[in-house]
């Protein structure tokens, strides 16, 4: 990753989730020496709804849109001396002109929160649509931020991985992020057979194998692997614990999507339920960008 080309890519409806998402875009954009590119897609309505404003009217939200966008680029690039662009696209299809405008702009990142919903005044666990669905089609790494937690910088690395699957690209995706932030490490597993000497000899000896390689590239390193507690299944409710513990945690690492023959715990309904509980910063990467990257182990 080329730190001077770096571009980080940040949907905003002004809301306080797109403004966490924008606060730790910045903290991100100072550590890689990149730029954030401030997005607004004003959705364009269909039938009657579109014709609710006249063209005068619309010119004036549009005008208003703008501005906006460009009086928090002004305070953030003068707070920050970070490189800050704006962009206003009109589309009927939010997710889509997000995931076109990063392949357009040859984005690095996109960061975004991932949806807000409040009961008593309380925030529960959820994942807006749009968010879900440039989850699942962008092309390049996404950044999920809750209104719970976000980070400064990013010094601790959590990578949940299942040790009987295919691991390689994940761990070459951590070590890539690790190196450019300067993070630590934090592997972990769940043993799921401990009945079964071959399994837990298997596994462990995998996890070996990660941690040793992950020190080789300089990457300070740890390995645990966790034993489920009785009626516990899935690893999902053993890395909420596990987060709970660790509060020193700046970003979690997975994969969303099923390519090929790699496989692993984060496909589909189970990507989604991690980033909807999680409290953490979530990197979410699909396999298929990562063809090229042999991690040797």
């Amino acid at each position: 990753m080329d730190k001077l080309n770096y571009k980080i890519l940040v949907p905003t409806d002004f809301s306080d989730q797109s403004n966490y998402a924008l606060h730790q875009a910045i903290h991100l954009a100072q550590i890689v020496q990149g730029k954030v590119v401030l997005l607004y897609v004003l959705q364009e309505k269909k039938g009657i709804l579109g014709k609710m404003f006249n063209s005068e009217q619309e010119k004036v939200f549009n005008s208003m849109v703008q501005e906006k966008l460009k009086e928090e680029a002004k305070c953030f690039s003068e707070k920050h001396s970070i490189e800050v662009d704006t962009k206003l696209l009109h589309s009927t299809s939010i997710h889509g002109s997000i995931v076109d405008y990063a392949e357009e702009i040859q984005a690095s990142i996109i960061v975004m929160g991932k949806g807000a919903t409040y009961k008593n005044d309380i925030e529960v666990d959820s994942i807006g649509s749009n968010t879900s669905r440039v989850l699942r089609n962008s092309k390049i790494p996404v950044i999920t931020i809750s209104n719970s937690n976000h980070c400064l910088g990013c010094n601790s690395i959590l990578l949940p991985l299942d040790l009987t699957k295919e691991t390689r690209q994940k761990v070459s995706m951590a070590i890539q992020f690790a190196k450019m932030f300067g993070s630590k490490i934090s592997v972990i597993s769940g043993l799921w057979d401990k009945d079964q000497e071959y399994v837990v000899k298997q596994i462990n000896a995998q996890m070996m194998q990660v941690v040793k390689f992950i020190k080789q590239q300089g990457i300070e390193a740890t390995g645990e692997i966790i034993e489920p507690s009785k009626g516990v299944k899935g690893l999902i409710p053993i890395l909420m614990n596990y987060m709970d513990e660790h509060t020193d945690l700046d970003l979690a690492i997975i994969m969303t999507q099923q390519e090929n023959d790699i496989t692993d715990f984060f496909i589909g309904s189970s990507a989604t339920a991690f980033i909807r509980k999680a409290k953490l910063p979530v990197l979410s990467i699909i396999p298929r960008q990562l063809d090229n990257v042999i991690v040797g182990m």
